[in-house]
């Protein structure tokens, strides 16, 4: 497992040199690396073996790409990065494929325009299903924080987890992910005792020589 670099930093693109430069994580600040061990963050069990630099650079600018398409509602330009077979959206970190969604790349071009409802998994706790329009969606599960200036980014290794099941390297074996976490507090909610923490894992697999983006799975605390 690479070594955990801790640099201090003022947005995303510094992140991501610690992460070319470096281990697996990235961080702006000490105090990001004290709360995390206060908050008990935990790697996922299954650790995988260190890649090449360029191969780490590779899928490191693809999530940097995929984050600023999302975080600017261009679309279009996450359909282009989208597998052939489309982009799996789960709202938590279990991912189920039977019902977690699918966009395909001509399906996330007209996303934001479309207004139909339609079901996106199940909702912790209750069980009840996730009913809402791709706008909706978004608000809820994609972009809630500001994922854009993270606290720490983790290259292939999970930052911070909830007590949900996380079962992406069983879903996607052969895939590389980049997680985006922003830490409690940054929400705006107040009297929530840091239980506002996000992050946001977008997953690439190998295909005809390219990092293609398969999954953008969400992480948060669960009950």
């Amino acid at each position: 497992m690479d070594k955990r670099r801790w640099m201090r930093s003022g947005g995303a693109g510094a992140l991501t040199l610690a992460l070319l430069t470096g281990g697996a994580f990235g961080s702006v600040s000490a105090a990001s690396a004290a709360e995390n061990a206060a908050t008990n963050v935990r790697s996922s069990p299954a650790q995988k073996p260190a890649d090449g630099a360029a191969e780490k650079k590779a899928v490191m600018r693809q999530a940097n790409l995929a984050l600023r398409a999302l975080a600017d509602r261009n679309f279009a330009a996450l359909a282009e990065m989208a597998g052939p077979e489309g982009v799996r959206f789960s709202a938590y970190a279990y991912v189920v494929p039977e019902s977690d969604r699918i966009l395909t790349a001509d399906e996330l071009r007209g996303a934001w325009t479309d207004r139909n409802t339609y079901v996106w998994g199940s909702y912790d706790g209750s069980g009840r299903p996730i009913k809402l329009d791709f706008r909706g969606y978004y608000a809820k599960f994609l972009y809630n924080l500001p994922y854009s200036a993270p606290d720490l980014v983790g290259y292939d290794q999970v930052v911070r987890s909830s007590n949900m099941p996380n079962n992406l390297d069983e879903v996607y074996p052969d895939s590389k992910f980049v997680e985006f976490y922003v830490k409690g507090g940054r929400s705006g909610a107040k009297n929530v005792g840091g239980m506002d923490w996000g992050s946001l894992r977008f997953v690439f697999e190998p295909i005809d020589g390219e990092w293609k983006l398969v999954g953008i799975v969400g992480d948060r605390w669960t009950v």
